[in-house]
C-alpha cells in the first residue's frame, strides 16, 4: 500500500517561533503510525494542519489526496478526529449522541442510523445502548469517540492521547479497537500518546519531534539502532535519547 499522508516541508511560524520545521515524512495506508514529543515539540501544530484547521507557514501536506493548503475544507474531511478529552451530551445516550453528530457531519439520516448501530457494536458499547453518557468511565467515553470520529467514514483517523486516564481493562479494550481498525478495517492511525510503553505494543512506526523537527522516524527496531540503545533498554530511554535527555 502507498502513502496517504505525505508532508512536504511543512512548516508553521508564530513570530519568530517555529512550532513546525520543514516536516518530510509518509504514513502509509493502514498502518498505525506514532507520532511522539514532549508538551511544545510541535504534534498538536501538526494535527491541526493536517486537519486542515490553520494554514502552513511554508510547505504542505497532502490527506488522502487533498492540499491541506489548497483544499482544506476536504482535507479536513478525509480525517476523523478523537481529541484528548472528547465531548458528548451526558443527557443522550450513545446512539443518541452519534446520532447528533451525524447530522452535524451531513451524513444521511437513512444511512446514520444503521452506521450508528454498527459503530456502538463495534467499540463494545452494544449492552450500554440505554445508558445515559453522564454515566460512562472515561475508557467508554474514549471508546464512544473512536466511533464518533468514525461516523464519516474516514480512511485517515487522529487519536490524540487515547489511552490517558484510562485503567488497564480499558487501555486492552482500546488497544485491541485501535488494532483491528487498522489491520481487519484498513484505517490509518496517527496516535498520540505519552504513555510510552504502548507505542512498542501498537504503532508499526513512529516519528519524534523535538523543537519542531523531526529527530528520530522508522521501526522501533530502527529508531533503536539509531541512537545505539543497550538491549532490554526500555522504550522511555530511547524516547529520552532523542531528546538528549539521557
Amino acid at each position: 500500500m502507498g502513502p496517504i499522508i505525505e508532508l512536504k516541508n511543512l512548516t508553521k511560524k508564530y513570530g519568530n517561533l517555529v512550532a513546525v520545521d520543514h516536516n518530510n515524512y509518509q504514513v502509509m495506508e493502514g498502518e498505525i503510525f506514532g507520532l511522539l514529543g514532549h508538551n511544545g515539540a510541535g504534534k498538536t501544530t501538526t494535527i491541526l494542519m493536517l486537519l486542515g484547521l490553520i494554514p502552513p507557514t511554508e510547505g504542505t501536506a497532502i490527506v488522502d489526496g487533498a492540499d491541506i493548503k489548497e483544499n482544506p475544507l476536504q482535507a479536513r474531511r478525509n480525517v476523523g478526529l478523537l481529541p484528548e478529552n472528547a465531548g458528548f451530551y451526558d443527557n443522550l445516550n450513545a446512539k443518541q449522541n452519534l446520532s447528533f453528530y451525524a447530522e452535524l457531519a451531513d451524513v444521511p439520516e437513512k444511512v446514520a442510523s444503521d452506521r450508528c448501530e454498527k459503530l456502538i457494536d463495534m467499540v463494545g458499547l452494544g449492552d450500554k445502548r440505554p445508558v445515559k453518557v453522564g454515566a460512562y468511565s472515561r475508557g467508554m467515553k474514549q471508546r464512544l469517540g473512536i466511533a464518533q470520529s468514525l461516523v464519516r467514514e474516514p480512511k485517515v483517523l487522529i487519536l490524540d492521547e487515547p489511552l490517558q486516564g484510562i485503567d488497564p481493562e480499558g487501555t486492552r479494550d482500546l488497544r485491541e479497537i485501535i488494532r483491528g481498525l487498522s489491520k481487519e478495517k484498513g484505517v490509518t492511525i496517527i496516535f498520540t500518546t505519552h504513555v510510552l510503553y504502548e507505542v512498542n505494543r501498537l504503532c508499526d512506526r513512529v516519528a519524534i519531534m523535538k523543537n519542531g523537527v523531526i529527530a528520530g522516524l522508522g521501526t522501533i527496531p530502527e529508531l533503536r539502532k539509531q541512537v545505539n540503545a543497550a538491549e532490554g533498554e526500555d522504550f522511555e530511554q530511547v524516547f529520552l535519547r532523542y531528546q538528549g535527555v539521557v
